[in-house]
């Protein structure tokens, strides 16, 4: 089912052509997000879909040193909005990479050949500082200090009377794609993010 639904391509990578190969594959499949992990930390990033630009949590919060996207680092990134998703990973020593495109996915589940769960995975952050020039929320949680930016504003973080521990509003949108085997057992095959809400 992955076949159907994925498509996956090796990649020649440099650090030179990381950042151009990622803003081509956002300006080609309109996804406007980037979350990464890489040895030094989590990396958020926003793309303009038009231009293909890309700015980082560490170009908008300086003072917070975040990490720096670089391929020597990295070990995997996702580029992803409601359209679909491109993964690219590192599995030993080469760079790989897969797409899943929404037009795909809600053909299948059309046809009933697989079924989606959506989940929403809850992010830490019980306080905001917007940078709304370039739409990032600094994200810090209790006594623990943990900061990370989000590239999203517009976030309450107000609690209603009935709530006793402090409000984490920020939720990154999952979607689980299942099918059946010939047994009629379901699994879950395969799994992209979708949107930060």
């Amino acid at each position: 089912m992955n076949q159907e639904l994925c498509q996956t391509s090796i990649e020649n990578l440099s650090e030179q052509l990381l950042q151009n190969w990622l803003k081509q594959q956002a300006k080609d499949y309109q996804l406007p997000y980037l979350l990464a992990h890489a040895e030094d930390g989590v990396i958020w990033g926003r793309f303009d879909t038009d231009s293909g630009s890309l700015i980082t949590a560490r170009e908008v919060f300086p003072e917070c040193n975040f990490p720096e996207l670089r391929l020597n680092t990295l070990q995997q990134c996702r580029i992803f909005g409601k359209a679909g998703e491109v993964l690219l990973w590192n599995s030993n020593g080469k760079w790989r990479s897969r797409l899943i495109l929404e037009t795909k996915a809600s053909e299948l589940i059309t046809k009933k050949q697989i079924g989606v769960i959506p989940e929403s995975q809850i992010l830490w952050g019980t306080k905001g500082q917007e940078n709304k020039e370039h739409s990032f929320t600094l994200l810090s949680d209790g006594s623990q200090g943990l900061k990370h930016a989000v590239p999203r504003t517009g976030i309450n973080f107000d609690r209603n009377e009935n709530e006793k521990q402090p409000k984490r509003p920020v939720k990154l949108e999952v979607h689980h794609y299942f099918c059946y085997d010939s047994d009629g057992v379901a699994r879950i095959f395969i799994s992209r993010l979708v949107s930060l809400k």
